[in-house]
């Protein structure tokens, strides 16, 4: 799908920024671990890839009483 949208976001692709991090990659932010995608499209892809968003880890563990 194209969009005609200016892209503003560097999405990690095609790993999360956590998968990256929690497979010891040295640099998850390096370009070629990034696409630009509009903010729009960005939270589209990440509720796709991320269900209930990149903090539903930690809530759902706070909310559980672990820390």
């Amino acid at each position: 799908m194209l969009c005609a949208h200016p892209a503003t976001v560097a999405d990690h692709f095609p790993s999360s920024r956590r998968q990256l991090i929690a497979a010891g990659v040295a640099d998850p932010d390096a370009p070629e671990r990034l696409r630009a995608l509009c903010s729009p499209c960005h939270n589209r892809e990440t509720a796709k890839r991320q269900p209930g968003g990149w903090a539903a880890e930690r809530r759902s563990a706070r909310e559980s009483g672990q820390s």
